[in-house]
């Protein structure tokens, strides 16, 4: 079919399409006047997504996953919303909404949730796109109930967000408080396993008592070097190869008795020379030469013992020395040892203090957060009472009534033409009839020759 034969259908059919046309706009204007009048009251709300928790200072929980803004519009149409709104307004206590339900249903179910779901069907929730706004509309007949209804629903809302962080938080603190029994009598446990320790060992202070022993240790040692050298010392003053230490000999007094007796040993030898082993001068010169010599004997000997003396001494000293070293040594690897055990149970104390300091810090906030009504909502606009009609729309009703209309009205002309199908135009000969026309005359007439 092509335009001309279209046009030709349609100015044929005109009385037809302008019959549907009107009748169409005249229904959709005639119903939209009879359609009750309905008001739309409109609240927007702002979801801070950065806000801090109050209580522990870090962002509240969830605001940062993705799709959060969705869930904030899911709980706002939630059910349990719902059931808040019709327990803020006592919905259910109303004879009216008593009798719709019981004709509804037949009194079966819950008046309650049949009244959430009858809200819900009349609630439009929209997040923003570019922001993190949200906005909530409410339609009814009535433009108070609407605007009632909608700052009710953002009410009801913030209220189910904080029973769900409180009832978090409550949870948390029965689990706390469970816990905070276990954690003290470990604290107490560690405690007194350190204390018992600590009397056991006589340990009053540690890092103190391991200083003196240290450096106890290092006098000893000190004293050990010291006493080595004085007891090789000794020893090599008291013995050379000929059985008589150099010190001795060189002793002045044994000097001069050693001169002495050498003096004497002259004398001894001249008179020998003399006279002979029975003159009394012989005798008298043997005598003190025998006498000199004993008492150089005697003085050799006392100096000998005396540096043996030392000597032995110095062993004696030196082998106390050691053995007090090798105790002392016994003694710090003691106190190391006790205080790595000591340092292991203060660990085990600070751990369980810094467990217990937390479950406790824990279960403040989650005591404060259970009674916190703090939500990150804001009502940027509370839901005024609508002034006019949001329901029916007039002049939307007739643009899409003239529209709709035009359409019906040439679909039923065109379901007329298929019915009685007639010749328009010199197109359809030629379609028709498969031959070309020669001439159109139908121009000559007063009017259309085949209507």
């Amino acid at each position: 079919m092509s335009l001309q034969q279209f046009l030709l259908i349609l100015r044929a059919r005109r009385l037809a399409l302008l019959g549907v046309w009107g009748t169409v706009v005249v229904t959709a204007l005639v119903v939209s006047l009879l359609l009750p009048k309905q008001y739309t009251a409109e609240a927007v709300i702002a979801i801070d997504t950065v806000k801090l928790d109050p209580i522990s200072n870090l962002p509240m929980s969830g605001q940062l996953i993705p799709g959060y803004l969705a869930t904030q519009v899911d709980i706002l149409t939630s059910h349990e919303t719902a059931l808040k709104v019709v327990d803020m307004l006592h919905l259910d206590q109303y004879a009216e909404a008593k009798e719709q339900f019981a004709e509804a249903t037949g009194g079966k179910g819950s008046l309650r949730d049949w009244l959430a779901d009858n809200l819900l069907k009349n609630l439009d929730v929209k997040p923003s796109r570019e922001s993190n706004a949200i906005t909530l509309s409410y339609t009814s007949p009535d433009p108070a109930f609407s605007s009632a209804l909608a700052n009710n629903f953002v009410e009801a809302y913030k209220q189910v967000i904080i029973d769900i962080r409180t009832s978090s938080a409550q949870q948390n603190n029965l689990f706390f408080r469970k816990q905070i029994d276990e954690l003290q009598k470990k604290l107490e446990q560690a405690q007194g396993a350190l204390s018992a320790y600590q009397q056991q060992e006589g340990i009053v202070a540690t890092d103190e008592r391991m200083d003196i022993e240290t450096q106890r240790l290092a006098e000893i040692s000190s004293q050990l070097v010291a006493a080595q050298t004085q007891s090789i010392d000794a020893n090599s003053r008291s013995q050379n190869q000929q059985g008589v230490a150099p010190d001795v000999l060189n002793n002045p007094l044994i000097q001069q008795q050693k001169s002495m007796v050498a003096q004497l040993e002259g004398k001894f030898r001249q008179i020998a020379a003399k006279e002979g082993p029975n003159h009394p001068q012989y005798q008298q010169a043997q005598a003190e030469l025998g006498a000199a010599r004993a008492q150089l004997a005697n003085l050799i000997k006392q100096y000998t013992a005396g540096l043996s003396s030392s000597a032995e001494n110095a062993e004696q000293r030196l082998a106390k020395l050691q053995q007090a070293q090798a105790e002392q040594k016994r003694r710090v690897l003691q106190l190391k040892e006790q205080r790595a055990r000591l340092d292991i149970l203060q660990r085990g104390v600070d751990n369980a203090q810094r467990i217990y300091d937390l479950a406790m810090q824990k279960l403040a906030e989650s005591a404060m957060e259970s009674n916190s009504d703090a939500t990150n909502v804001a009502v940027l606009k509370a839901a005024p009472e609508p002034t006019k009609h949001s329901k029916p729309k007039l002049l939307v009703n007739l643009i899409l009534a003239l529209f709709l209309g035009g359409l019906l009205g040439t679909g039923f002309a065109l379901l007329l033409e298929l019915q009685d199908r007639r010749i328009r135009s010199a197109a359809d000969l030629e379609q028709l009839l498969k031959l070309p026309v020669l001439a159109d005359l139908s121009h000559f007439a007063g009017k259309p020759a085949l209507s």
